[in-house]
């Protein structure tokens, strides 16, 4: 019997996501809030059954159904400009993959994940959406640098670290109102602008993805508490 592995990095990502678009946490609807949590609950297993198919470019009727259902919730939500990030980050995913281009495909397919809690947090009623852009552009430029850490990957560390500049960039000029959050680029500026050697073997990739989980709890439990430190200071 064929066991199946669980795509935990996923389920851990999308529920992080799901916790910034509630960020400050007063101000949106409660009742949206909670209706978004079964949402959740069977939007992520059908992404995580998609991904392998999408990668493959093998999608058949059935999992075309599957799409319908897991976007039938946001018809919903208010048109805003920030619903194109995620749709932008979906078409960019599915081209890299049709040119076979894995490791960019792997990347923006992530980052659309993450990118979905602008769409939450708008079907929440939740305009402060800097916290999420935070958020999107920390995981794009993470993993960036868990590519360029894969022994078998061809990434320069270069590209790691003019993401993170670029993204050092456009976070500051949307934290004028909210400096405070800037504090939480700290730790991740010290490990994307000196991202070191890559792996020496690929048994290592599992403990890189343990500290990356921690680190990523530490970098949203420093969003929330510096996101209502701003707030209340504003």
């Amino acid at each position: 019997m064929k066991m199946r592995v669980r795509n935990h990095a996923l389920y851990f990502i999308g529920i992080l996501s799901y916790i910034v678009s509630l960020i400050p946490f007063f101000g949106i609807n409660v009742i949206r809030a909670l209706l978004l949590i079964p949402v959740i609950a069977y939007t992520l297993p059908i992404l995580e059954y998609l991904q392998p198919k999408i990668m493959i470019l093998k999608i058949n009727y059935k999992d075309i159904l599957l799409i319908l259902l897991a976007t039938m919730p946001y018809i919903f939500i208010k048109i805003n400009i920030y619903i194109i990030i995620p749709i932008v980050l979906l078409i960019v995913t599915f081209i890299f993959y049709f040119n076979k281009n894995t490791m960019w495909g792997n990347v923006l397919g992530t980052t659309f994940i993450v990118s979905l809690s602008l769409v939450w947090a708008l079907f929440e009623s939740n305009y402060f959406l800097i916290p999420d852009i935070y958020w999107i552009l920390y995981i794009f430029t993470g993993a960036l640098y868990v590519e360029y850490k894969i022994p078998y990957r061809r990434l320069d560390k270069s590209i790691v670290q003019a993401s993170w500049v670029l993204s050092l960039i456009i976070l500051t000029l949307i934290s004028l109102n909210t400096p405070l959050l800037l504090v939480s680029l700290i730790e991740p500026s010290t490990r994307f602008l000196r991202p070191g050697e890559k792996l020496k073997s690929s048994k290592e990739i599992a403990l890189l993805g343990r500290k990356g989980s921690r680190r990523d709890i530490i970098f949203v439990t420093l969003l929330i508490l510096l996101s209502l430190l701003s707030l209340l200071h504003y």
